[in-house]
């Protein structure tokens, strides 16, 4: 059985201790399906393999004027 977006959204509040007001869980509630969907849309299996990484700098990806150096 799949738990609703009002199951999970109370199971989460609950979890983190929280009380809302009812116009704030109705828009939790409404808003969670996109929440997860975008959520979900992280996960890339084809990284399964990969490890992550210890460091990330952006300049690698994208120089900016006088990086040209690195």
């Amino acid at each position: 059985m799949t738990a609703t977006s009002e199951e999970i959204v109370a199971g989460l509040l609950a979890a983190a201790g929280l009380t809302v007001a009812e116009f704030e869980q109705a828009t939790f509630v409404a808003d969670y399906p996109l929440i997860r969907q975008a959520a979900d849309a992280l996960y890339l299996p084809e990284l399964d393999g990969v490890e992550p990484s210890a460091r990330f700098d952006p300049l690698d990806y994208y120089p900016t004027e006088g990086s040209e150096s690195r």
